[in-house]
Order: structure tokens, then sequence, then C-alpha cells
């Protein structure tokens, strides 16, 4: 638990130095770059905080293009639901194929489990972070949310922007328990939000396939090592129709494709595991499900634009960031990893 803990970045010079301050702020949730004439001039600023069971953060840039790319979301490993409100300028949003306009007052979400990638004027924001299980039984329908924006001038886009802000504002002054106690009440209100959710699921009803997609999800992580967990495993397992099992995990790139991300973004983090010894890649591949160290190698490519051996060699050249709990009182933006790996409710 670290409610109530603080990073800071701020710099009254800007240029490349304060680029490679923003990186490292920003190295668990974006990769980022800037046009090369506009580096000399780069400022940016972020105030960061850790509600307990949820992160805060206040933040500003110059001009830049971000992305969440499959490589990073494999690398960190988590599903958080993110809110940012834009204060001011305007960014470009582009989630599986779509594109959104993304304007001061609007709230963008994302799902951090997913790729994505923007474009951005200069721009302050707020940002925060949930860790999905906050949402309930609204869990199984947070798979349309990636990518959404929700209007600032619509009556409940107002009311979230408003939310937003004051949670900012008054954040500091929060014991621990009411830190938590607003994170959920923030959880509860973007669920509100979901698109395509019924009146009753927004009563608080779940939807009727968030449970049996949850259940199959969680199946999965546990049988990835299997070869044979597929369509077919899980229609004898659940007992469903094949098309509706289709319909379920259609959002997620369909059964095979969900099933191979999850393997590749499974391999990807063993390979990049700082825990000083040789790991054949070929053992990775048969743990993560896959029967041919060649087709692994394929998919993997494929997913992240690398070969495996290229993971492995960059992990034993630099060590990955510590995910092991910082000393007090002495925390830095590389325990920002930290922060967002051990996220929970």
């Amino acid at each position: 638990m670290r409610s109530n803990s603080v990073l800071q970045l701020r710099s009254e010079s800007p240029g490349l130095d304060q680029a490679a301050a923003w990186r490292d702020a920003v190295a668990p949730f974006w990769t980022f770059t800037v046009r090369k004439e506009d580096v000399g001039a780069f400022r940016a600023q972020s105030q960061v905080r850790h509600l307990g069971n949820a992160i805060l953060c206040r933040a500003g840039a110059s001009g830049l293009r971000f992305a969440r790319d499959r490589a990073l979301v494999a690398r960190m490993g988590v599903d958080h639901i993110l809110a940012h409100v834009r204060l001011s300028g305007r960014a470009r949003i582009a989630t599986g194929g779509d594109e959104r306009d993304c304007a001061p007052g609007d709230i963008c979400l994302f799902d951090l489990s997913r790729p994505l990638s923007a474009s951005s004027t200069d721009y302050e924001a707020l940002t925060v972070v949930l860790p999905r299980r906050l949402f309930g039984a609204d869990r199984g329908a947070l798979d349309a949310l990636h990518g959404a924006v929700i209007r600032g001038e619509t009556p409940f886009g107002g009311m979230l922007n408003t939310h937003l802000r004051a949670l900012a504002a008054h954040a500091t002054g929060f014991s621990e328990g009411e830190a938590e106690a607003a994170a959920r009440a923030t959880a509860v209100l973007l669920g509100a939000a979901i698109p395509g959710r019924s009146d009753a699921a927004r009563a608080g009803a779940a939807p009727e396939s968030a449970p049996l997609l949850l259940a199959m999800r969680r199946y999965i992580e546990g049988e990835l090592a299997s070869p044979d967990l597929n369509a077919e495993s899980l229609l004898g397992r659940f007992g469903v129709s094949r098309s509706a099992l289709y319909r379920l995990f259609a959002p997620l790139g369909g059964v095979s494709g969900y099933i191979r991300q999850r393997r590749l973004g499974r391999a990807y983090r063993e390979l990049a595991a700082d825990d000083g010894r040789f790991v054949r890649i070929s053992e990775v591949a048969y743990r993560c499900g896959f029967e041919s160290a060649a087709h692994f190698a394929q998919a993997f490519r494929a997913e992240f634009g690398c070969a495996p051996r290229d993971v492995r060699e960059r992990s034993a050249a630099v060590a990955a960031p510590a995910v092991a709990d910082p000393p007090p009182r002495t925390e830095t933006w590389t325990d920002f990893y930290d922060w967002v790996l051990r996220l929970a409710a």
C-alpha cells in the first residue's frame, strides 16, 4: 500500500534532458516521439499520486505522438483501465482501426491490455488508472470501452469531467480509506459510461455474457501451456454453441487470436525477465503452448516486430525495471513501474 505517495517531474529548462526525463516518467504507459526540430523546445511536467487502489496523474507536455504497442502491452502484462480527461489541447486517438478526436473537456477511456496510438498538440490532462477488478460485475463489459471518448458537452460527460477534476483537487488531503473510496466511486461512474450497455447494466446488473466470458478468460490463463487449448476445448469445457463462443471473443480478436496473444504476451515476459539465467527459446515456446519453436518464432515476430532472441539479448544487456517493493520514502520514477504492476483493489 502506497496511498498518497507522490512522484513529481518539473523543470524550467526545456530541451533534450526534459524529453529524456519525460520518457522515464511515462515509460509504464507509452513510448513517444517528438519531431526532431521540436526537441530543443520540448517541455513537460507530471505529478503522480498513488491512492492505494488507483493512480492519479496531472501532466502536460509539448506536442508529441505516443503509442502503446504490442511489445509494451506484453512487457507490462497489466489490464488496468485508464481514464484521461483533457484540460487543454487536442488529440487524435487510434485503436483497433478506429480513430477519434479528443478535445478539451472530453474523457478518453483505454484498456491497458490493448494497443493504441495517438498524436497530440500541446496539452494538459488529468489521468486516473484503475485496476480492472474495481469494476466488479461490470468487468465483462469493459472490452467495449477501449478507445471510447465521452464528450464533455454531454450531461454525463460534464459530470464525469467535474468528478475527475474534484478528485485531483482534493486527493492531497485524503486519508487512506477516503482515497480508496474515491477510487471505487470513480470506477462506478466510469462503468456506467461503457458504450452499448443496457439500462439494466447501468443500474448495476452485469451483462448476461460477462460472467461466462470472465470464466473463459480465467480458464485460458490457466491453460496457456497446453497445446490442446483452442475453441474446441472451450466448447467442451463450457457447453456453449460455436456461434455464441465466437460472438463472445469477437471484440478480442477471435478465440484463436486471443489465445495466441495471451501466449505470446507470457512468452515475451519470460524472455524479458532479468533473473540471471539463460532461457532457451524453445523451452519458452513449449511452456507457452506452442508445439514448434519455428512457429513460435514466426508468430512472435509478427506480433512484436522482433525475434525472441532479440528480447532475451536486450534483457541480458540492460536490467529490467525492478518489481520488488522499494525502500520506504525513497520512491523514484523507476518505482513507477512497481506502482503500475502491483496496483490492486
